[in-house]
């Protein structure tokens, strides 16, 4: 399994400027949703009973996750400062 994964060029030809920026508004959007999620999942895990390390693996695991989410909507939206509209 690799972690490459292939870049495509910035604008694509014949896409207007607006639809890019569309497409950029709607992933970040559901990275936003999938952050969301994974603190609900992780919420839910705390509450599991079971193997305290277990747990607290488990749960850990999906803090990174979130945590690696977020910075895939700060590199998206570039720190903050791109702004759809």
């Amino acid at each position: 399994m690799s972690n490459v994964i292939p870049l495509a060029p910035r604008l694509k030809q014949g896409r207007p400027a607006a639809a890019e920026a569309e497409e950029r508004a709607a992933l970040a959007a559901d990275l936003i949703d999938l952050i969301d999620r994974v603190r609900d999942l992780t919420e839910h895990v705390a509450g599991l009973p079971g193997p305290p390390l277990q747990i607290q693996q488990t749960a850990q695991q999906l803090l990174d996750a979130g945590t690696a989410l977020e910075r895939a909507v700060d590199s998206l939206t570039e720190g903050g400062e791109w702004v759809p509209f």
